[in-house]
């Protein structure tokens, strides 16, 4: 009885809508540098950013699978305290689900064994799911406001989007040597949607679904992106820099091939910017690795901002400063994620590596509704470790080969013949 007494207490408040920038997959390194990575592009998430970024890897092998994990600071307190409410009497219900309105509740899981080499890398990509869950409505136990309820009113909302498939990236210098080129083509299986949760359906006490097939739609398409990378010579400053351009999901497919139930969210096709410098370490710090991107710039595909639309928000939120300073094996990383600050930290070694990062996404239309978030991911596997300090690349110049002048010989002086003294007889 509590129960639905509390829920015919919800009141229409203004609805706290979640814009999330949903992707396949994200680079966790990446966010520890504040999500900037399109300037530099050196590993297997190449395949993700940029794929001209394949073509300036070292050379050497990498065959690895990679478990990624990431959290919002509310998601597992909000969600226990959601799904217990009915244990809890009615003041503190009211109380808990106050706390927690307009606070995203986020949580991510992926699988990516990947191949990897200079020019070229592979990766499958094995249930990457993305969970949002939102509570959108205050509480009131004001008897004015419990006459105007609408059982139909959306108490909360939950985004749920599956990732699987396969990506090859391939990249090469083309015409002149510091211009790079890269592609990446992408088949793929997304399932999800996102569903709003009512007062009628909590009071029928209809379970939370997260099944992204149940939630929204399934299906299959092929994208692919395009990248290019040009190193920038003769800087006054750093060692070495290159700015970038990538195309991402220029299909922006929308999965129709092998549909069931409803329409996933389609993929967005979008222009992004970036640049990276390497300065020479100091001390012990082996580099200085400086990144600015301005990506998400929209250009069509996906439209609604609940399911990954990037056309709606302000500029900040496409905006990407990282650092990273690789010493050995470890590396420490820092930079500001759509207006907010983030840290990270890598551990390198020939056989695993660990990537840890805390970053705030910006999750509504302007910069001032921030979700904390905590990452982790563990690549197990064969090849890889440090990669060696950058230096100054000199122009390399092709030396004539030496070789000693040939002497002219002089012609051997011949002495002449004498002529014969035997008188010559005539014949008869």
């Amino acid at each position: 009885m509590k129960n639905i007494i509390f829920v015919l207490l919800l009141v229409s408040s203004p609805l706290f809508a979640v814009n999330e920038f949903y992707s396949l997959t994200r680079s966790i390194r990446s966010l520890g540098m504040g999500g900037a990575f399109f300037g530099m592009s050196d590993d297997e998430y190449a395949l993700f950013s940029n794929p001209a970024g394949l073509s300036h890897r070292q050379d050497n092998t990498e065959l690895k699978v990679r478990l990624n994990g990431q959290v919002s600071n509310s998601a597992i307190s909000g969600f226990k305290d959601f799904t217990n409410l009915g244990n809890k009497n009615l003041d503190t219900a009211i109380n808990t689900l106050n706390e927690h309105q307009g606070k995203p509740m986020y949580g991510q899981v992926g699988l990516l064994p990947s191949f990897l080499r200079k020019n070229l890398a592979v990766g499958l990509l094995v249930a990457d799911t993305k969970l949002g869950f939102n509570i959108t409505k205050g509480i009131s136990t004001d008897p004015a406001q419990i006459a105007l309820m609408d059982p139909n009113a959306e108490i909360a909302d939950l985004t749920a989007i599956s990732d699987s498939g396969i990506v090859l990236g391939y990249g090469q210098s083309i015409i002149h040597p510091n211009l790079h080129l890269g592609l990446n083509l992408k088949g793929l299986f997304r399932a999800g949607g996102r569903k709003a949760f009512t007062a009628a359906e909590y009071i029928a006490k209809q379970k939370i679904n997260i099944d992204p097939k149940e939630i929204g739609g399934s299906g299959m398409g092929v994208d692919l992106d395009l990248g290019a990378t040009y190193e920038m010579p003769y800087l006054p400053f750093g060692v070495l820099s290159r700015a970038s351009v990538v195309f991402s999901n220029l299909l922006a497919t929308d999965f129709s091939s092998s549909r069931q139930g409803g329409v996933p969210p389609r993929m967005v096709r979008t222009a992004n910017l970036g640049w990276y410098t390497a300065f020479e370490g100091v001390g012990f710090v082996d580099n200085f690795h400086l990144l600015a991107d301005i990506s998400d710039i929209p250009l069509g595909g996906e439209s609604n901002p609940n399911l990954g639309a990037r056309n709606t928000g302000s500029f900040l939120k496409k905006v990407h400063l990282g650092v990273e300073m690789p010493i050995g094996r470890l590396s420490l990383r820092t930079g500001v994620n759509q207006g907010y600050l983030t840290a990270g930290v890598g551990l390198n070694l020939s056989f695993i590596k660990l990537d840890f990062a805390t970053y705030g996404e910006e999750t509504g239309g302007s910069t001032n509704q921030q979700s904390r978030r905590y990452a982790l991911t563990i690549a197990l596997g064969w090849g890889g470790g440090p990669a060696e300090p950058v230096t100054r690349q000199e122009e390399k110049v092709v030396n004539p080969v030496k070789t000693e002048p040939v002497k002219a010989v002089a012609p051997e002086k011949t002495e002449p013949k004498p002529e014969s003294t035997n008188p010559v007889t005539p014949k008869n």
